[in-house]
């Protein structure tokens, strides 16, 4: 591939910018609301009824300090007077200044909300503006041939490429530029960064050519187009900044931690702040929010977590999340150091829905009680989950150590120093520095352990950290069974219990045999078959071990983050809580009496010399296609005990404000939490060590 601009961008883009950087900026609010407006043009009278009086008490029922308002929506309908744009063809005046004018008159916050990926108008418009697949068809949810009559899905938008140097780019910087001098900005919100993971439109593919990449290289292609793309947001961001110093900028869906190209090639380093676009209930659950906020607040990023108000989905007119669900999940966001943003959706009228901002209401007069105790502190832990971007193998790891309360930072070789244990996920993707890196830490007292594939080399051949065995080959068999030894049986069933997946074999050379597998008589297939499902096991154990320890490392052959992701055995869950302890007895956080549907975070605010140990209890029940929030019992009888190096002089329990009796001795504080109520917060204060 030939050196080009692109290229040398890379992962160090240059962010000096003329306005503040994003440590100079102020916390971002922590009662913030997004206002969806997506208006199609077959509605009349868009924004008559917005009324300055209601819009300004529904925002003081709702306890909000910002608000994000529409410029330009997916429709592509701008909502204030254009030059540049098109402003929508039913709306009279401008809404836009009118509700900016109004937030600020009463001291709240209004960043501008921006489409880019989407905009429909725009698309039919300029087909030649639209992100491409490599046989030309559009990218996006989009039904080829579909007539007008016919039903539209959900979303269901064409996507458009915002790369760098194309003529659809050049419009976005525009219209921004427009804005910027037409209005005070206290910020921008661009929205849809997930339009060129492999963008193959003309100006694309004529970029790529020219950089020498070989467009059947689907790796390199993805890399060209994040590139392209971090260089539209990078001149962007400094176009907002040469107007308006302090503003700040934020692109969605830059900021979830997969594999995607946006996301390695660090995309979210043009945020001023990091925003966690989520719909718990509908779209991957409750716990993803954790892995996503300790990465970031990790980095050194401010973190905004977003859910909505809606039942279901985005854009959802009528769907309403009860009131106590809302507080659940603002306690959950403050509880892992983030701010809490809830998705609204304007009616087309312009008239505020009332009842939406007395249910955020309810919840954000909790987040009033705790929020000096989230946002501003940072995960304090020593068990490091190595990030492998695998969703599967992380979310599945992530799940069991959220449920046995084992809180963890995401970790990389960077900050193993900081660590006294690490969990190597199943995906194998280790670099040989990293590898050697890990290595050398296990060496000075590390302790490691190992799932599956995750300590494999590139070619899946041999494995680049000594685990006491010898890589062998996968198992001819679909699945098999494990048969665990007294020194890892705590709670585990003697006799063989069933993976659903089979384990790589390996060969024992230096390493202790933990546990061992159990083969099954043949894999089930229509010719050879036993029973309903699974062929049972042998009555023998097979040459190859399902656990190995060699001194602090710990090898299992199966992944058990992705059986666990997938089949949810508490067996497998178990399995690892026992290494974990095996290696570690003394974690910086150790709870009891706490149900696995509990969640617990510690966090430590240094700038205010403390620790608070958040904990949460409100099981999702799975209603339909929806996980609910509803039932909040008293949770008695837990108890912390936490590692800390500093003398904690006085702890006491939030929102309450009662003091709590503890011990501390050796480092180790001893505390009993007292009946809770979906949410508390211990706070641990001590003396400086300065």
């Amino acid at each position: 591939m030939k050196t080009t601009s692109l290229a040398r961008l890379g992962v160090a883009v240059a962010l000096a910018f003329a306005g503040a950087s994003a440590a100079d900026l102020p916390p971002p609010p922590t009662r913030q609301v997004h206002l969806d407006f997506h208006t199609s043009e077959h509605i009349a009278g868009i924004g008559e009824r917005f009324d300055k009086a209601q819009f300004q008490a529904a925002l003081r029922a709702g306890r909000v300090n910002q608000i994000n308002l529409f410029a330009k929506c997916h429709h592509s309908w701008s909502y204030y007077p254009t030059q540049v744009g098109r402003r929508h063809p039913n709306l009279k005046f401008d809404l836009l200044g009118a509700q900016i004018a109004a937030c600020h008159e009463i001291g709240v916050v209004c960043p501008i909300y921006f489409t880019v990926g989407w905009s429909a108008n725009d698309a039919e418009s300029h087909p030649d503006w639209c992100a491409r697949d490599k046989n030309g068809a559009f990218q996006g949810n989009i039904k080829a041939g579909a007539k007008p009559t016919d039903p539209k899905p959900n979303g269901g938008w064409k996507r458009l490429c915002a790369a760098a140097g194309g003529p659809y780019h050049a419009l976005i910087l525009r219209q921004v530029e427009e804005l910027c001098q037409k209005y005070p900005v206290d910020g921008f919100w661009f929205d849809i960064y997930h339009v060129a993971d492999r963008c193959h439109c003309a100006p694309c593919n004529a970029r790529m050519q020219q950089e020498g990449v070989n467009l059947d290289d689907k790796v390199a292609v993805a890399r060209s187009s994040a590139l392209a793309l971090k260089e539209h947001m990078r001149q962007l961001r400094e176009l907002v900044a040469r107007h308006h110093p302090k503003a700040t900028v934020y692109f969605n869906s830059a900021t979830h931690v997969t594999g995607k190209a946006i996301f390695t090639e660090r995309l979210f380093d043009l945020n001023t702040q990091q925003e966690l676009e989520d719909l718990p209930t509908t779209w991957g659950g409750y716990d993803k929010l954790p892995l996503e906020a300790k990465y970031h607040l990790g980095q050194g990023s401010r973190v905004v977590a977003m859910s909505g108000k809606f039942h279901k989905s985005w854009g959802e007119f009528g769907g309403f999340k009860h009131a106590d669900a809302i507080r659940y999940e603002a306690a959950a966001m403050i509880a892992n150091g983030a701010a809490c943003n809830f998705g609204d959706q304007l009616h087309p009228s312009g008239q505020m829905d009332v009842e939406t901002y007395r249910n955020i209401g309810e919840a954000y007069r909790y987040v009033e009680q705790i929020e000096a105790y989230g946002p501003g502190g940072v995960p304090y832990s020593k068990l490091g989950l190595w990030l492998t971007l695998d969703n599967e193998a992380d979310h599945g790891l992530v799940n069991m150590l959220l449920e046995l309360h084992y809180d963890f930072v995401p970790a990389d070789e960077k900050i193993l120093d900081g660590l006294s244990t690490l969990v190597l996920p199943s995906h194998p993707c280790l670099t040989p520095a990293q590898a050697e890196a890990i290595a050398a830490w296990v060496r000075r007292g590390g302790k490691l352990v190992v799932l599956g594939a995750g300590a494999l080399d590139a070619t899946k051949t041999r494995f680049v950290i000594e685990v006491g065995a010898d890589y062998v080959g996968t198992s001819p068999y679909t699945f098999d069974y494990t048969v665990v030894k007294p020194d890892l049986g705590a709670g585990v069933v003697s006799t063989p219990f069933l993976n659903y997946q089979a384990g790589l074999r390996t060969k024992p050379t230096t390493g202790q045999t933990l546990a061992a597998i159990r083969e099954p008589y043949f894999n089930r297939t229509y010719g050879q078959y036993s029973s309903h499902a699974n062929t049972p096991y042998q009555l023998a154990d097979s040459a190859f071990p399902a656990v190995v320890r060699q001194g602090n490392v710990i090898f299992f052959a199966h992944a058990l983050d992705r059986l666990y992701s997938k089949h949810g055995v508490r067996l497998h869950r178990q399995l690892l809580q026992n290494a974990l302890d095996l290696l570690d007895s003394a974690p910086v956080l150790k709870v009891t009496g706490l149900p696995s549907s509990g969640r617990v975070s510690l966090l430590r605010q240094a700038d205010k010399n403390r620790y608070v140990a958040h904990l949460l209890y409100s099981p999702a029940l799975q209603r339909g296609e929806v996980k609910v929030i509803e039932d909040f019992p008293p949770i008695p009888g837990v108890k912390l005990a936490v590692r800390v190096p500093e003398r904690v002089t006085r702890v006491r329990a939030i929102p309450a404000g009662e003091t709590l009796t503890f011990s501390q001795g050796a480092g180790l504080l001893t505390v009993a939490v007292p009946t809770f109520t979906m949410h508390t917060g211990i706070v641990m204060e001590y003396q400086s060590l300065r």
